[in-house]
């Protein structure tokens, strides 16, 4: 049976994309509604239940392992008996503005955790008489971190410019830098936070400290804060402006369920469910508003006084009426950060405690331009497309002096280093971009790039450790035509070969299972590829076009559908070629087929994984254009697939070629041929002709025997086409006049002869 890959969105309404074929089902193919809540956590874990069954298992042994030793009371960590544990927090904020949540703004909230987890909060004043004695004041404190995981200074705030909108969920993009969010700092150290833009009806999400690793990767942990709901200033609303969303979800980062149990508050609970907690009383369903501080409510689950804790953290309420964590809440959470084993870092982490004080560090951050494959990798590789290269670095002034000049020296391998000199302002915790100056690159050079910053204020950098950048390589991928790629070579991609692959997912692989010529060819698993509509590239080496009159790329290709290929509005794979002749920045197509056009294997769906047969290759051809007069010098080839879940396609024996227009064509303008010819002339124009009326065929005798116009279909250019054929099959051999026939009443003529 074909697996599934994990990849699911989860918003307020879940509509998405019907399934291909009834058969195989697109993983994204399910519809979904929930109700309004403050909270997308249950929301996130009923999906994953859904999908993994194993998943619900393996995190229900591991609360049951905690629970035994809550009830033990074995979640103390050697010689820190009653000891505060104070959690490093890193603020991500992602937004278009992310300045709108000011310095101030994330302290308040980290304010409201101290104050809430330690039970020092003013507005416990509301908890109800019957509930004081198990109000809670756990061990718990938060700071925002002092020492990056760099061991550099930091405030703890990381901003991030991005339109991303958080996608709650596993691969959520604002947790990702590489999809215009920002990676989480080690998780083991860090409480990581996300302030960001969330759909509509959530204000928060986060995963449980015994959610499976092998499910939950450790640097999607922490939790998303939507910036409306966050700290209680500046950009937080009404009426979750206490700070409260924060307090609720870290409530889950640490094992709390809902005080109702784990569910969605969707209709579906039922008073056996419980949050595992002995001290909060069962609850049928969410509460929301906010009730008197001292209301008594009731429920099926509680219909006696004191009725409900609609007071707690880990109810719905507005945040003015949340107040409260219980005492075995607090209980449980220590016991969960004490003996989750990724979690035990975070009690014993450093990243509270500011490093030595240094007034002049330079930390070398990134290069600009480094381009990213994969969600969570960086290529160390560079492209440029011209035989010099400019770097663009970002540097952080991790100091305390401001820093007004600087030396940023950088080389390509053992070579000999090219120095630029900076001067500007780079403020305490603040970072610049700086162009360096220009270095020389050879064709299909790959050197490794060296670049490291000295000289901060003329003086010298007080910590050398972290002044220093590396590429590992930069290619100017220039390669004469004639080209040719087999993909024999074990090296993929080509070294010349840029691939990209956007969504870090399945993309194009090199393999030895089929192949039209050698033992190699390259292919992408359509079949495995569960998504619709995502696209992946492969594009070529530059190659010089200027002044050749036809360029062609052509490639064998074999490929096949999974559901019949004939079925009107079934989605299909698509396999297209585009040029850019600007590095990227524009491109055209020039080939675009899916469907009974694409594959190789007729009107036949194939149901399993394909591999060709030997029969069933393809020679195709794509016209990359006429450059007889361009003044472009270099153009690449993009190959590129767009998945819908069908099956797999190969390529192989890619040919980039050209041919040169005939040398009395470029000599005259404007020729027939082939002449003498059985009866069909082809008339060439090396440019195409201007204002071109009607194009006539006389006999010898001076009779019209054959005629087009032509100004009828001109464009507004009034330029006519380059190729017309002449069809002459039907009339007697012997001497022909070719008469073009301009607007001007201009006349050309051409002699042509037919023979048998």
């Amino acid at each position: 049976m074909k697996s599934l890959k994990s990849i699911f969105f989860v918003s307020l309404a879940f509509t998405l994309s019907l399934p291909v074929a009834a058969q195989k089902q697109n993983n994204n193919a399910s519809v979904r509604t929930a109700s309004m809540h403050r909270c997308g956590t249950e929301i996130v874990m009923e999906e994953l239940f859904r999908k993994y069954p194993a998943f619900k298992k393996e995190m229900e042994l591991s609360r049951a392992k905690k629970f035994q030793a809550l009830q033990q009371q074995q979640f103390r960590i050697p010689f820190r008996t009653d000891a505060v544990y104070t959690i490093p927090v890193v603020v991500h904020i992602v937004l278009t503005s992310p300045s709108t949540v000011s310095d101030a703004q994330v302290q308040s909230q980290i304010d409201v955790l101290n104050e809430d987890y330690g039970g020092t909060n003013a507005d416990s004043s509301r908890i109800p008489a019957a509930f004081k004695p198990v109000f809670g004041k756990s061990n718990i404190r938060f700071c925002l971190a002092r020492r990056d995981p760099k061991g550099d200074a930091t405030n703890g705030i990381n901003r991030v410019s991005s339109t991303v909108i958080s996608n709650p969920g596993l691969a959520d993009p604002v947790k990702f830098t590489c999809s215009g969010g920002s990676d989480a700092w080690d998780p083991s150290k860090y409480l990581n936070i996300w302030v960001c833009q969330m759909p509509s009806g959530f204000l928060g999400y986060s995963f449980f400290a015994s959610d499976p690793l092998s499910y939950i990767p450790l640097n999607e942990r922490g939790f998303v804060n939507n910036y409306r709901s966050f700290g209680r200033t500046g950009t937080a609303q009404a009426p979750f402006n206490k700070g409260k969303t924060a307090t609720h979800e870290i409530g889950h980062f640490f094992d709390l369920e809902h005080i109702w149990g784990p569910n969605n508050c969707d209709g579906t609970q039922v008073c056996t469910d419980d949050d595992g907690i002995s001290d909060t009383p069962l609850q049928l369903s969410c509460s929301s508003g906010a009730p008197a501080a001292d209301s008594i409510i009731k429920d099926a689950c509680s219909p006696n006084a004191p009725g409900i804790m609609w007071m707690n953290y880990m109810d719905y309420v507005d945040d003015i009426a949340m107040v409260m964590f219980s005492k075995q809440q607090c209980t449980s959470m220590e016991t969960s950060l004490l003996n989750t084993a990724w979690m035990q870092g975070l009690a014993t982490s450093d990243a509270c405690t500011p490093p030595s004080s240094l007034n002049r560090d330079v930390r070398f951050e990134k290069f600009v331009d480094q381009t990213i494959t994969n969600c969570g990798t960086s290529n160390t590789t560079v492209y440029t497309c011209t035989n010099s290269y400019r770097p663009v670095i970002t540097v952080k002034n991790v100091g305390t002096d401001n820093i007004t000049s600087l030396s940023i020296s950088a080389k390509f391998g053992t070579g000999t280093p090219v120095v630029t000199s900076w001067s500007g302002t780079i403020t305490p915790q603040s970072t610049a971009d700086i162009t360096l100056n220009t270095m020389t690159l050879n064709s299909g050079s790959n050197n490794n790039l060296i670049i490291y910053t000295s000289n901060p204020n003329g003086n010298t950098d007080q910590k050398v450790a972290n002044d220093t950048g590396k590429l590992g390589a930069v290619i100017y991928p220039y390669v004469t035509t004639p080209y040719t790629e087999g993909f024999e070579s074990t090296t993929f991609p080509p070294a010349v070969w840029k691939r990209t692959n956007s969504d870090g997912d399945i993309t194009w692989e090199r393999t030895t299972t089929a192949a039209k010529t050698g033992v190699a060819s390259m292919f992408i698993d359509n079949y495995n590829y569960s998504s619709n509509n995502e696209t992946d590239e492969m594009t070529s080496p530059l190659f010089s076009v200027k002044g050749k009159d036809s360029v062609f790329l052509t490639f064998q290709v074999a490929a096949a559908t999974y559901s019949a290929p004939d079925l009107a509005g079934n989605p299909t794979d698509t396999l297209e070629i585009l040029i850019t002749k600007d590095c990227g920045q524009t491109f055209t197509s020039v080939y675009k087929k899916w469907g009974l056009d694409l594959v190789t294997t007729g009107n036949i769906a194939v149901d399993t994984a394909y591999v060709p047969l030997a029969s069933q290759w393809r020679r195709d051809t794509a016209f990359l254009g006429d450059y007889s007069l361009s003044t472009i010098d270099n153009i690449q080839a993009v190959i590129r697939n767009t998945t819908n879940y069908e099956n797999n396609i190969y390529i192989d024996d890619i040919n980039i070629t050209y041919k040169d227009a005939n040398a009395n064509l470029k000599r005259n303008g404007v020729m027939v041929t082939p002449n003498p010819s059985r009866g069909l002339f082809i008339l060439q124009y090396y440019e195409k002709p201007v204002n071109l009326d009607y194009i006539n065929v006389y006999n010898y005798a001076g009779q019209l025997v054959w005629q087009k116009r032509i100004s009828a279909g001109l464009s507004g250019n009034n330029l006519g086409p380059n190729y017309v054929e002449i069809d002459l099959k039907n009339v007697s051999t012997g001497l022909y006049t070719v008469q073009l026939v301009y607007r001007s009443k201009k006349a050309q003529t051409i002699k042509v002869l037919k023979v048998n």
